[in-house]
């Protein structure tokens, strides 16, 4: 009996413990399949070593690690715990079971065969069939954001929202555009005066965008899209942003989270009539006329002008009126924008003057200084004597006086505020009377008065004596 226990036991023993022991573990992963981990333990058999000699997996991806022939040392395998061997498998992310099959063969440590094999099954945990790809990044049709907006200031931010970057080679653009406005509300029409665009891609998470705005009436708005969807003008009855502003009711500017993205305000009018005046040397005067970022009617009047003129927004209209024109009158909407007279520029040349003297005349030549100029009136004065005379593109024009005892010639340009003064010169080769013939008449002069005063005393004194005798 006893015999038969040790037998029974002997028997027993190796059956006990040379099972192989599998088992696995399944983890999803981001591609949307399950990882699933196996291990083969030797069952440490009293330091015998195992051999795989079949391997059945179900399903049948390959599983990378553990082979047919790979040995399991009672030891260590080299590659994980002792006793272990490590292998991979990956699954549809559907499997909802998975099992392996491990048959071995056991030996010795001096690597003889013991004569004893093994199959021994696992089933891995962790397989639900519910593993589903994790995105790696959002498609610009799921992406969603964040923004804030300051339209007075012309100042916006927009941030993606979530974790995720916009996936590769997509990009969602944004437009921040100033327009000039009519007045400080909705109104028509308004013309584009900045803009920017920028955009948010895979490397570029937030942007930050800015404009300047106008500092007058405006309009700001904050629009899904790029340059295409600039709207300049915007007239009445015409296109509008509608919800594509960011933060409105609707697509896609629902899309981003945040204040309404349109700003109306302002404090002065954006047309802005202007007059300025450029004469010319000839007495004509362009008249230079803008009106802003709006378009303006002006009135022009001057004498024997009266005209109305369009210019349109954004531009500058010349007009030209002639000479003699007098006061030049601007105005727009009944309101005076500018008043002129013409004046000679400082670059205008100068009429000049010269004089030549002779023992009975004085010579005066006048120059006009062309560059233009108009025929210039003039008013020659010596002594008593005045001339007037005129003269023209570039051309001289003399008078002459007789000479006198003056000395000094002018000539006045009425209306032209200028005055040329000259000399008359006596040449110094003039015939004069004898120094002695004229002291000898100065005594016959005085010689004559004597005479007569002489006669004159003899009639006193007879009319005294008869007076006397009569008494």
């Amino acid at each position: 009996m006893l015999l038969g226990m040790l037998a029974a036991l002997v028997a027993a023993s190796p059956a006990a413990a040379h099972h192989t022991r599998v088992s696995g573990a399944a983890v999803c992963q981001p591609d949307g399949s399950y990882e699933i981990t196996w291990q083969v333990n030797n069952g440490s058999w009293e330091n015998r070593y195992a051999q795989i000699t079949k391997l059945v997996a179900r399903p049948q991806q390959p599983i990378d690690g553990i082979k047919v022939g790979s040995a399991i040392s009672a030891e260590t395998d080299g590659n994980g715990p002792k006793g272990v061997v490590t292998g991979v498998q990956r699954v549809p992310g559907t499997t909802t079971s998975a099992t392996l099959t491990v048959s071995a063969t056991w030996f010795e440590r001096n690597g003889d065969r013991t004569g004893i094999s093994s199959t021994d099954s696992g089933t891995a945990v962790g397989l639900r069939g519910t593993c589903r790809e994790t995105p790696q990044c959002v498609g610009m049709a799921q992406a969603t954001y964040k923004h804030t907006f300051d339209g007075a200031k012309g100042r916006a931010t927009i941030e993606l929202a979530g974790d995720l970057p916009l996936c590769k080679d997509q990009k969602q653009e944004f437009l921040l555009v100033s327009y000039f406005a009519p007045s400080a509300k909705a109104s028509w029409p308004q013309y584009a005066h900045d803009h920017h665009v920028a955009a948010i891609d895979a490397k570029h998470r937030k942007v930050e965008l800015k404009v300047d705005v106008p500092k007058c009436y405006t309009q700001v708005d904050l629009v899904w899209g790029g340059k295409n969807e600039l709207i300049t003008p915007m007239v009445a009855k015409g296109k509008r942003y509608g919800d594509k502003k960011l933060g409105s009711k609707g697509k896609p500017g629902n899309r981003s989270a945040g204040p309404l993205g349109a700003y109306n305000g302002g404090a002065v009018s954006c047309a802005q009539p202007k007059a300025t005046f450029v004469p010319a040397c000839d007495g004509s005067v362009t008249v230079h006329l803008s009106g802003g970022h709006y378009p303006v009617k002006f009135r022009v009047t001057a004498t024997g002008v009266d005209r109305a003129v369009e210019v349109p927004a954004g531009k500058s209209v010349k007009l030209q009126l002639p000479a003699g024109t007098g006061p030049i009158v601007v105005a727009e909407r009944g309101k005076e924008v500018a008043r002129y007279l013409w004046s000679r520029p400082s670059t205008c040349g100068l009429p000049t003057m010269s004089t030549e003297s002779t023992c009975t005349e004085l010579k005066v030549t006048i120059t006009h200084p062309g560059q233009g100029m108009p025929p210039m009136e003039a008013v020659a004065s010596y002594g008593t004597q005045d001339r007037k005379v005129t003269t023209s593109d570039g051309g001289s024009e003399t008078v002459v006086f007789a000479a006198g005892r003056k000395r000094v010639v002018s000539v006045v340009f009425p209306g032209y505020d200028y005055k040329l003064i000259g000399e008359y010169e006596d040449p110094g080769t003039c015939e004069k009377l004898p120094t002695t013939g004229a002291m000898t008449a100065r005594i016959g002069l005085i010689g004559v008065l004597m005479v007569a005063f002489g006669a004159a005393l003899v009639i006193f004194v007879r009319r005294r004596r008869a007076s006397t005798d009569g008494r």
